[in-house]
């Protein structure tokens, strides 16, 4: 199933209409932003078919709780070698949720014969062999549900001073299989910040925005998004992440965590 299918998207004369199934809803009432990036992604190709994504920002203006959903694509430039295009949401009401912004690049117009002499360990892995025997699945918030663990079945493990965490992507990757990488590194942001925060004390974190930089192609379901919490300073906490194809990184990014006042 490709992320479009998966997505449920159809368009008409205005623009698209997505079906977003309830297992992507997250801890916060609803879609888990990385399903979201995915979608934006998704949605980018159909405007750019020939095109490689290269990257995405994207911010979560308020949270889309309903299954339905409707997206808007903008082209805000297109040259010769890149693409910028904006992805809008907005709920079955009509109240906008997110803004993208994801680029796109010609393959035709990059030198692919220059590679790295030698392979890109990353800064935080690449993901140790033993990882998969010590993750342990997330545990489900006592009253809270959170379909989004049943359905991407997360583990997590520390790796130094970072958490991995490790995540089965629900749909199939196709073309460079960037939208499973946007799932992972989602999911990678609130392990860091909750090992960061004074023990025994939950405090509510949810991430407003993400950006990633993709490097490599992604085509298999399981990946690993190692995270670390940089800093927490006048209620923000900024997270790094890696995301790992095997021992391949394949994106590297950057999120904000509001720590929020409400329990």
């Amino acid at each position: 199933m490709t992320p479009l299918e998966y997505f449920n998207v159809s368009s008409d004369s205005e623009g698209w209409n997505l079906r977003l199934p309830s297992q992507i809803h997250g801890a916060f009432g609803g879609v888990t932003g990385g399903a979201l990036a995915a979608a934006s992604i998704a949605l980018s190709r159909t405007a750019e078919p020939t095109r490689v994504v290269t990257g995405i920002d994207i911010h979560f203006l308020k949270g889309l709780a309903t299954t339905e959903a409707r997206a808007t694509i903008t082209t805000l430039t297109s040259g010769r070698s890149l693409s910028i295009l904006r992805v809008e949401f907005s709920d079955e009401s009509g109240i906008p949720t997110t803004e993208a912004r994801v680029a796109l690049v010609a393959p035709e117009a990059l030198r692919t014969d220059i590679e790295a002499t030698e392979r890109n360990q990353g800064l935080l892995g690449p993901p140790p062999t033993d990882l998969y025997d010590r993750a342990k699945p997330w545990r489900k918030p006592e009253g809270v549900e959170v379909p989004i663990i049943d359905t991407a079945r997360p583990q997590a493990a520390r790796v130094g001073a970072a958490i991995a965490t490790l995540v089965s992507v629900p749909w199939d990757s196709s073309d460079d299989g960037s939208e499973g990488a946007c799932l992972a590194a989602d999911l990678s942001v609130g392990p860091p910040v909750d090992a960061a925060l004074p023990k025994g004390r939950w405090v509510p974190h949810p991430n407003p925005d993400l950006s990633l930089r993709f490097l490599e192609q992604v085509t298999a379901n399981d990946l690993v998004a190692i995270g670390t919490c940089r800093e927490i300073s006048r209620g923000f906490a900024t997270v790094q992440t890696e995301v790992w194809q095997d021992q391949s990184l394949v994106a590297t990014g950057m999120s904000t965590s509001l720590l929020s006042t409400k329990s």
